[in-house]
């Protein structure tokens, strides 16, 4: 029972880090290839600087938590077939989640700025919560796992926090857009 006691805080760490690495090594996959083929599609539509052309494609409405607008954009479908919209393979982003096609829907992040003429890029926000919903609201989701690695339980826990995932991807345009 002492060498039980002993050795489940290491097992926890060992099965929660697990966890926590597949998890997040399987969304940034999926968020990497769905700004990937965001990229790509945007590179290849004309008339990117009106605000409803771009909504088409990123599937969802600018800003955090952004609506459902086209169910068949790639993005949306990408996301989906993750489970990472509100209902799983549909819905909406969750808070905190956004889109943006720049360099038109630069909301002023340093690195939206830095954009090469004669490129597109589509950046994906993503708030990662390892054992919750992000769709969740309060509860576990806003909160940091710790495990303590000592027998009474004192002593800094190695935490496992929350935080916002970001994927770019960049094309080339195939169709030229007017950056203003």
């Amino acid at each position: 029972m002492v060498e039980l006691g002993l050795s489940m805080p290491f097992l926890m760490l060992i099965f929660i880090a697990i966890l926590f690495f597949g998890r997040y090594f399987l969304m940034t996959q999926a968020l990497l290839y769905a700004a990937e083929e965001g990229a790509k599609l945007a590179s290849r539509t004309p008339n990117l600087t009106d605000s409803d052309t771009r909504s088409q494609v990123r599937g969802f409405t600018i800003g955090s938590g952004g609506g459902q607008v086209n169910p068949q954009s790639l993005i949306f479908t990408a996301l989906g077939a993750a489970n990472l919209l509100s209902n799983g393979q549909t819905g909406n982003l969750p808070s905190g989640a956004k889109v943006e096609i720049l360099p038109w829907d630069s909301d002023g992040t340093p690195g939206d700025i830095a954009v090469p003429l004669g490129t597109v890029q589509v950046r994906i926000d993503y708030p990662f919560a390892l054992l919750a919903n992000p769709f969740g609201g309060t509860g576990i989701a806003s909160q940091n796992i710790g495990i303590a690695m000592t027998a009474n339980g004192s002593g800094r826990p190695v935490q496992f926090s929350n935080f916002t995932m970001t994927q770019r991807a960049t094309a080339a345009w195939e169709v030229y857009q007017n950056p203003n």
